[in-house]
């Protein structure tokens, strides 16, 4: 479904991705980790081709991302940023409806089936008593859950996340994973999603991306990949630390 072969990618002068290659499958739920700064989200807006590489490629259900129209990328992906900068004050209904777009001809307005499964997004993240309240009136952690929402009406068969849960209370954090996996699981959606939280890699993914100073260093399965050794060597724990089976990072020793 997506195949990513020897990216390359810098800011200016400063190099952040190198030779970067992964497969996915259709219905992988695929977690990206790694500490600040190894290139995570540059990785992510060039799987969704909002940066250009400057090496390597990108393909998408065997087709080259750069050959894509802006509406052909919209059909096949989702993007929920890590950060959401409300600049238009709309409301949650219109807001979430607007990931109905890709769907609709230039002039076309919204249709019955449209409505229907906005209603539906509503309703499953939790949003149906927000539907009339303007962005503005929301927490920022509201609005991640309203953006999640957009993309969740798009109905692509890929969504990428870059840290959805940064906003999130404990409570929503589980249950905007719990969507996720349902929509995986049920609809055979592809999931790639950017975490800090190993706990939720262990519970939720399928396959871990392990990225540390802009190279990949492991790619695979959760229990091949999510090893208390990797974890020591790419975040650079102490040996006064451990990884316990639920992927909990925890102290080996008392505080001095």
């Amino acid at each position: 479904m997506i195949d990513v072969r020897e990216l390359e990618f810098a800011y200016s002068q400063k190099q952040v991705l190198q030779d970067v290659s992964l497969h996915l499958e259709q219905g992988d739920f695929c977690a990206i980790v790694g500490p600040n700064g190894s290139g995570k989200t540059t990785l992510l807006k060039l799987m969704t081709g909002l940066l250009q590489p400057q090496g390597g490629s990108v393909q998408v259900g065997g087709k080259p991302l750069n050959s894509l129209s802006a509406m052909e990328k919209a059909r096949l992906m989702a993007y929920v940023a890590q950060r959401q900068d409300v600049v238009f004050d709309f409301s949650v209904f219109d807001t979430v409806l607007m990931g109905r777009n890709p769907h609709q001809s230039r002039w076309e307005t919204a249709s019955s089936h449209d409505v229907q499964v906005v209603e539906e997004v509503l309703q499953l993240t939790g949003l149906a008593d927000y539907r009339n309240r303007m962005l503005t009136e929301l927490s920022g952690g509201e609005v991640q859950r309203v953006m999640i929402a957009r993309a969740m009406a798009q109905q692509t068969p890929v969504i990428l996340l870059d840290e959805p849960l940064s906003n999130l209370d404990i409570t929503y954090q589980f249950e905007v994973m719990d969507i996720l996996q349902h929509l995986n699981k049920q609809n055979n959606t592809t999931i790639v999603i950017i975490l800090h939280d190993l706990s939720f890699v262990k519970k939720y993914a399928h396959k871990v991306l392990m990225l540390q100073k802009g190279s990949l260093k492991h790619f695979g399965s959760v229990d091949d990949v999510l090893t208390e050794q990797n974890v020591r060597e790419v975040f650079h724990l102490s040996s006064h630390y451990g990884l316990d089976a639920n992927g909990h990072v925890y102290r080996t020793t008392p505080h001095p």
